[in-house]
């Protein structure tokens, strides 16, 4: 479709039919806005004066086409409600910001009023009824106009990719958070992973109109490539709602494509179509920075390692060894990769288990231990159940065990209702550094995690 162009001898009016995909699983809808925009602006640029049908179960997404539709029929395709959209590709039915100056309009009322258009000497040439050639019309077409909320989304995202902008090339930061639901009826998160945008839409109350949650979010979308200045086939887009158990590690899709990123002088894979998670937590980069300034000729510990993005800072710090933990086999793998991409192999663990159980049966001593866990897991893999606010206490009594003399342990959880249990400051050294682990990406989202340094009395 991105390529199409009609023959050059068939210089009659021609008729595009076409069953796009309809967005039936939750969130698919937002993913083919940019597909529906493609559509309109190739019927737009090629077929100007052509009829089209466009035959759909997402009238709405029907609408950001660019162009009204003249006659719309309801079907049933088996249980989905449809429509068949009638389509006559004029200027005048174009609904888009496309800019044209008066030349290209007049040159298309002269084609769009050529009802008796005959063959010339060259099969490949048009000519109007005096038999002067007609040379097409150059249509250029701007993105989508935006509406007045669009805009003012657009507005905000400039706004701060200007200030952070600044800020990441200063800090050579390669990926990070450039709006996080600075407008409440603009529900997203959208990170920058170096030329990628990935978006996650937060799933709107109940009390808000899906109707209008749903007209806000494709504003939003058409908004973010104009404002980011990223080309839309780079945006990902997601649906962020209420996780249970292992949920938000499960496999989305199985694209299996990683794209390679830089975060103070090491390198980290990222995968930002297959899980809800990228294999990156942004919000946790200065807690990393700071493991790498001071992990040398340490023995560092990564529990719940995810992909051991820590331990590659570790590593690249100058770690003695690093040891990482984690139930999953998927996630061990990625942390491989990340260790070998830069170069590290040797001295460097990784250990399959659940946390609890290898903590219990260790007896090796650590210097620097990180420990960043999930809310709340039931993994097949694992006896019981881990609540990080029911269990942390038992967690950080078997960490901080094995902390070596003068070792430092570093706490976080992102559960916003987490309160860390009063009586271990009675036991341990405790100091909440929550502020100090915020970069300023995040500084609007105080609430994304809290952290502790923890060191035995």
């Amino acid at each position: 479709m991105a390529t199409f162009e009609p023959r050059p001898d068939q210089n009659q009016k021609g008729l595009v039919i076409c069953n796009p995909p309809y967005g039936e699983r939750l969130g698919d809808e937002a993913s083919l806005l940019y597909l529906y925009q493609n559509l309109g602006e190739r019927l737009r640029q090629a077929c100007l004066n052509w009829e089209a049908a466009v035959f759909t179960g997402a009238p709405d997404l029907g609408k950001r086409m660019g162009i009204r539709s003249h006659k719309q029929y309801s079907f049933w395709n088996g249980a989905l409600p449809c429509k068949l959209l009638l389509i006559k590709v004029l200027p005048d039915q174009f609904v888009t910001g496309e800019r044209r100056t008066p030349e290209q309009r007049a040159l298309e009322r002269e084609q769009a009023d050529e009802q008796a258009i005959q063959p010339a000497a060259d099969p490949y040439a048009r000519v109007n009824k005096n038999g002067n050639p007609i040379k097409p019309a150059p249509v250029v077409v701007e993105q989508a106009r935006l509406s007045e909320g669009g805009q003012m989304f657009a507005n905000r995202l400039q706004k701060n990719l200007k200030s952070l902008g600044k800020w990441a090339r200063r800090e050579k930061v390669d990926c990070y958070r450039v709006y996080d639901a600075d407008m409440p009826e603009y529900a997203l998160a959208i990170d920058l992973y170096h030329d990628w945008v990935h978006v996650q839409e937060y799933a709107a109350p109940k009390s808000i109109d899906p109707e209008k949650a749903q007209a806000r979010l494709f504003d939003a979308l058409a908004a973010i490539p104009q404002a980011l200045g990223i080309d839309k086939s780079r945006v990902i887009i997601k649906r962020r709602e209420r996780q249970s158990g292992t949920k938000q590690y499960e496999r989305q899709s199985s694209q299996g494509q990683f794209t390679e990123v830089q975060e103070g002088g090491v390198k980290l894979l990222v995968n930002l179509t297959d899980y809800l998670d990228t294999g990156l937590f942004l919000d946790h980069r200065p807690m990393r920075l700071r493991i790498q300034r001071e992990a040398a000729g340490k023995r560092f510990l990564n529990l719940f390692c995810y992909t051991a993005t820590a331990s590659v800072h570790a590593a690249k710090g100058g770690a003695r060894s690093t040891t990482s933990v984690d139930l999953s086999k998927t996630y061990l793998d990625w942390a491989r990769r990340n260790l070998s991409l830069n170069g590290y192999s040797d001295k460097n663990r990784l250990e399959q288990g659940d946390v609890m159980a290898w903590l219990q049966a260790s007896r090796d001593e650590y210097d620097l231990i990180f420990i960043d866990p999930p809310t709340f897991s039931n993994s097949k893999r694992m006896e019981g159940v881990f609540d990080v606010q029911r269990d942390h206490v038992e967690l950080l009594d078997l960490a901080v065990a094995r902390l070596a003399k003068d070792g430092v342990l570093y706490f976080s959880n992102n559960f916003r209702k987490f309160q860390l249990d009063e009586h271990l400051g009675e036991r341990y050294k405790v100091e909440e550094i929550s502020a100090q682990t915020l970069d300023p990406d995040f500084a609007r989202n105080s609430k994304i995690h809290r952290a502790w340094k923890i060191q035995a009395r």
